[in-house]
């Protein structure tokens, strides 16, 4: 459980930085709700896929082994 929550606390942090500098390439407004929200939906992606992943590529006895 701590890795999804360390997994969205980060990429949620990242998004507000790629947000924020992005915005004034882009010549938008900033929006921390959307960066936020975005940042979530990464992370509890990562945190799902990428076990996934990495159990495929090394065979062990975790539940994600299993999951091909």
């Amino acid at each position: 459980m701590g890795r999804y929550i360390v997994t969205i606390f980060w990429s949620t942090i990242y998004m507000l930085v790629v947000g924020f500098i992005a915005a004034p390439l882009t010549q938008s407004v900033f929006e921390p709700k959307e960066a936020i929200l975005i940042g979530v939906v990464f992370g509890i992606l990562f945190a799902i896929i990428i076990p996934a992943i990495t159990a495929t590529s090394h065979k062990d006895n975790s539940k994600f082994s299993k999951l091909k």
